[in-house]
Order: structure tokens, then sequence, then C-alpha cells
């Protein structure tokens, strides 16, 4: 039993580092470039597409699409990847793009606006349909955020009463959970877990040695059962008993 019971221990030590590790890594809801906290309701849709993109003139190497839609009306967070680090001149343009192609005259522009968003420097914008005659009909903000070689273009665009009561802030929330998911793993911490877990395997067979040592030196000692001894003492008196020859 005792045996057993080391032969546990030492599985479990053995299984620590798997478990330590898992705990020491940094994993992300999404893998690779997107909305890292998308909004509860919104399903990826990836075949949706704006009539009009951000950057209409440079392809699209990456696309995806969050969506909600019920009777209040539709959300839609459109996502595209274009080659090549973007400059705050681009963002510029683009905006003036977007606003040149607005049909709704009651379109309003925010200011460009500097943005972190994956740790990265990014630049959005708000965009607000309102009018005093209609009152708010739509909200929209867009963002770009440029890395070394990819440049992200997000928009978030919806007419349900509970973005437009939260726009721009919650939009902009939203849009800041951006990144491209990797699993990171803390190294000096894996290492520090692996070392201590190595080192409790090793006490454990030194224990499981020293066990295993100390029951080989113990003297086993037989003891006599009281009928045999009885039995030997009767032996011994029919001996005593016998004529001598």
């Amino acid at each position: 039993m005792e045996g057993s019971a080391v032969t546990r221990r030492l599985l479990l030590a053995a299984l620590l580092p798997a478990l330590l590790a898992t705990s020491a890594c940094e994993i992300p809801r999404f893998e690779g470039p997107q909305i890292q906290s998308p909004p509860p309701g919104f399903l990826l849709q990836p075949e949706g597409y704006l009539q009009r993109r951000m950057f209409p003139e440079r392809e699209a190497s990456f696309h995806t699409t969050w969506v909600h839609t019920d009777m209040a009306g539709v959300s839609v967070i459109y996502v595209n990847g274009h080659a090549g680090a973007l400059t705050v001149d681009d963002v510029l343009a683009a905006q003036e793009g977007v606003r040149s192609n607005t049909v709704d005259p009651d379109t309003k522009f925010g200011a460009i606006e500097a943005l972190t968003i994956d740790g990265r420097q990014a630049w959005g914008w708000e965009e607000r349909v309102e009018s005093t005659r209609r009152g708010l009909v739509d909200v929209a903000y867009r963002a770009v955020i440029p890395y070394d070689t990819m440049t992200f273009a997000i928009e978030f665009v919806s007419g349900e009463p509970n973005w437009k009561q939260v726009s721009p802030d919650s939009l902009r929330t939203i849009i800041s959970s951006f990144a491209i998911g990797k699993t990171a793993l803390n190294l000096p911490l894996i290492g520090m877990l692996v070392g201590a877990t190595l080192l409790a395997v090793s006490v454990l067979r030194s224990r499981a040695r020293e066990r295993d040592q100390r029951l080989r030196s113990i003297n086993l000692v037989t003891f006599k059962k009281e009928e045999d001894e009885q039995a030997e003492g009767d032996a011994g008196a029919g001996t005593a008993n016998e004529p001598s020859t």
C-alpha cells in the first residue's frame, strides 16, 4: 500500500509541469487578428462586406465581420487587413474619402484621435447621422491600427438604440479589444516550475530509496505459536520417560 502511494505521488509530480505550464501561458480568446472581446450576441459572418471600405484602393488581404441583428436594428463590425504600415496621413485621407462619399447630409464627423490598440499607435474617429428632425439615426466608429507589415481597418456601424446611446465610448472600447492573438509562454516562470517539480520528484525518489533500505535492514524474527511450544514440551517429556537400554 505504501509503495503504491509513493508511485502515485511520483506520477502526480511528473504531471505537475504540464499543469503548471498551462497556468503560465497567456492564451487569447481568438488566435490571429480578431476583436478579442466581441459584444454579447454578435456572430462571426466573414461573408459580410461594406459597400465602400475605408481604403477601397488597397486590396484586403484579411477580412472578417461580426454581426448582430434584431427588431431594433443592425450592428456590424468590419475588419479588413491591408499590406503595409499606413500613417496618420493615410488616415486623414481615408476620413476625407469617407466624407466625400457620404450621401446622407446629416452625417457628422468627429476629429481624428490618437488611440493605443494592442500596444500599437492607432487612430480613429466617430460618426453620427443625426438631426433635430430625425434624431440620432446611426452611429459609427472607425479605427486604423498599423503593424510593421500590415494595417487593420476596423469599422463599427450601428443603428441599434442601445449602441446609439453609448456611442462613441463603447464602440471605441470594443474596437480597442482588437489584437493579433498569440499564445504567450512565460518561459522564466515555466523554468522555475519545472525545476521545483524535478526537485520534488528527486525528494520523493530519495525517500522511497530510504524506505526500501530500512525494510531490507529489518531482521525478521519468527515467533513460535503456543500450540507448537506445547507440542515440543510433550515430545520432550515423552523422551524423558522412555527406559534406557
